[in-house]
């Protein structure tokens, strides 16, 4: 029964262990304003993609839509990362 009681004891070392891993995961996992601007763009640069193969039809309408998904991605980007 010592050894189950000591192995749940807290130990300093572990304890700042263990924030350090949550600080590195934090740092690691994007935020969810980032995740979706990176998705406007990548979604305004797929659609001319699909033009392209032609799995959607050619019109202007498509093309400003492309182009404002993009345009709106990165201005956002470009705010959560601070730089505006």
């Amino acid at each position: 029964m010592s050894k189950l009681t000591e192995a749940y004891t807290f130990k300093l070392a572990r304890i700042a262990l263990i924030k350090k891993r949550d600080h590195f995961i934090e740092k690691l996992i994007p935020r969810r304003c980032m995740v979706v601007s990176v998705g406007l763009i990548l979604a305004g640069l797929s659609i001319p993609v699909l033009m392209v193969l032609q799995l959607l039809s050619i019109t202007f309408l498509l093309g400003f839509v492309s182009l404002a998904l993009v345009a709106t991605g990165g201005v956002l980007a470009l705010i959560f990362c601070g730089e505006l």
